[in-house]
């Protein structure tokens, strides 16, 4: 990519002023008050329509605040057993749970480490972006995102903050990421006073979804998700879309992640067909790009291991052809230093132009 004023991190898998922010914060885990006619849900701040009530007693999820009206947005359980969201007051909360997240001056000693957050306004200079693939994650505490024989991982207060500091930790201008069940979801694990958030609009129950979270300081249109990628009516996921203006020139970057069972040459098979399938899509809109005035990035999880000789996704990408369409993979001789070392070569790559 030329002359972009851009340093890039690279990750793997694995506001309200008001006072009533700061007591209850989205993402926290309250209990509701117990009450025989329950508590009223709205479907909108200061608007009086009760299409639902929630269960008195039970637990919610804050999921936004209105600061303006002190009005709360809230997931829980409808009385009558399912979930639901709406917007509720401030006196039908008793109190945070046991399990709600703690305040930031009184963190776990686990995580005596957790920097402080970083601040909304890019660093100056150079960018930072970075990528992780969040393995399944879901808003709610002690949720999987699927379940059957093997579900998927069910996390607690003290993994979303974990993830929230290691994200301060690295403190990227712009975080692609992979694996959210939805923007309740990421906002959990990131600091929404810090971040601005946007997640596919591609729906349906147990989604594993692409996303960006970018610093609030930052100049970023939302663009249409790349729905091309999904080939399988639904079942895959789609390319989520912002463009950055930043020093005058404007970088385009899609979050991807690919079909998953087809990590190189030596793999056939259904995976492999579905992957393929993708492959052209994705060409084809790195030429269209690679033929106008922008420079761009593509990153995320690509579930294929770019780095082996002679890989025939990673050929099919980087064919320059047209001549502007030759890109970089920053992950090309980088070595493995996760903690565990369990693979030899990276599936996630950020590729530049």
């Amino acid at each position: 990519m030329r002359n972009s004023p851009v340093v890039v991190v690279f990750l793997l898998a694995f506001t309200s002023g008001s006072a009533f922010a700061q007591t209850f914060p989205v993402g926290a885990s309250v209990k509701l008050v117990e009450r025989d006619i329950h508590i009223p849900a709205h479907p909108a701040p200061l608007n009086a329509a009760v299409p639902f009530r929630f269960a008195g007693g039970s637990q919610a999820l804050i999921l936004a605040l209105d600061a303006p009206s002190g009005w709360i947005q809230v997931r829980g359980e409808r009385v009558g057993g399912s979930e639901d969201v709406g917007w509720i007051v401030e006196r039908y909360i008793d109190g945070l749970v046991a399990d709600g997240p703690p305040p930031v001056d009184n963190l776990p000693l686990e995580l005596a480490w957790c920097p402080e957050k970083g601040s909304s306004d890019p660093r100056p200079g150079r960018l930072r972006i970075a990528t992780w693939n969040l393995g399944n994650l879901h808003a709610v505490n002690g949720q999987s995102i699927f379940g059957g024989q093997d579900p998927s991982v069910k996390r607690f207060t003290i993994d979303y903050l974990r993830i929230r500091c290691y994200v301060r930790l690295f403190d990227p201008d712009i975080l692609a990421v992979q694996e959210v069940d939805g923007k309740e979801a990421l906002g959990r694990v990131v600091d929404t006073d810090v971040y601005d958030l946007h997640v596919s609009s591609r729906t349906g129950s147990g989604m594993q979804n692409t996303g960006f979270a970018f610093k609030k300081g930052l100049t970023v249109v939302e663009q249409p998700d790349f729905e091309d990628l999904d080939v399988s009516n639904g079942s895959l996921r789609h390319g989520t879309r912002i463009d950055l203006t930043h020093n005058g020139q404007t970088l385009l970057l899609m979050s991807v992640h690919l079909k998953s069972g087809c990590f190189d040459n030596n793999f056939n098979g259904s995976a492999c067909d579905k992957l393929f399938t993708q492959v052209p899509e994705l060409e084809g809109w790195i030429d269209e790009q690679a033929s106008g005035p922008n420079p761009f990035i593509v990153l995320g999880d690509f579930n294929r291991r770019f780095n082996l000789m002679d890989d025939v996704v990673w050929t099919n990408l980087d064919d320059a052809v047209p001549p502007n369409a030759d890109l970089t993979a920053v992950t090309e001789n980088m070595p493995i230093s996760c903690r565990d070392n369990q693979f030899t070569e990276f599936i996630d790559h950020i590729c530049v132009w």
